[in-house]
């Protein structure tokens, strides 16, 4: 075999490896705006069943509670006025899934008394911190007359709305049999 019959087959797979391999490696690159700034971290959130702006008008409250990389409580509950809850269950809850369940018209009363007492609609949208492992209650509330107002409490939360979480959820946890531990 000489040197040109035996370069021939080489370069023929060298040449072939070099248009190959570089049409393999071309990736499409992700639009920027979708794009978090680096180092920023979005923990994922449970949104409302309910659209934001096409609610029921007997509807009054909706209370989540978000994950955490632990085993808390995940749940949504969206309550009438007539004291119907619409409950549904995700995850370290013992009442898993959709349920109808019900409160006390007057409790659900005492629930818009007390959102009004701490003047939820001036509280700001948002109490967070950077931390990734924070569970979050996110509580909407349509008070008769006025817009409808949403809160999330993960980290900096004012007294006021802490209390107005425990209260909610001394109310709405005994229904999902859930314990004061969680």
């Amino acid at each position: 075999m000489t040197f040109s019959t035996a370069f021939l087959p080489r370069a023929c797979y060298f040449l072939a490896l070099g248009v190959v391999l570089p049409a393999c490696a071309q990736r499409v690159a992700a639009p920027a705006a979708t794009t978090p700034a680096a180092g920023t971290f979005h923990k994922p959130r449970t949104v409302s069943t309910i659209p934001i702006n096409t609610a029921p008008t007997d509807t009054v409250l909706v209370f989540q509670r978000t994950p955490c990389h632990g085993t808390c409580p995940i749940y949504t509950a969206t309550i009438f006025r007539n004291g119907r809850v619409s409950y549904n269950g995700e995850r370290f809850v013992t009442l898993l899934g959709s349920h109808e369940l019900h409160l006390d018209p007057a409790t659900v009363t005492t629930m818009l008394a007390e959102a009004r007492r701490i003047n939820f609609n001036q509280l700001a949208p948002s109490y967070t911190a950077n931390v990734s492992d924070l569970p979050s209650t996110i509580i909407t509330v349509y008070q008769p007359g006025q817009q409808r107002h949403r809160v999330l409490a993960e980290a900096n939360i004012p007294a006021p709305l802490q209390g107005y979480i425990t209260y909610l959820k001394s109310k709405i946890d005994p229904l999902a049999s859930l314990g004061a531990e969680k």
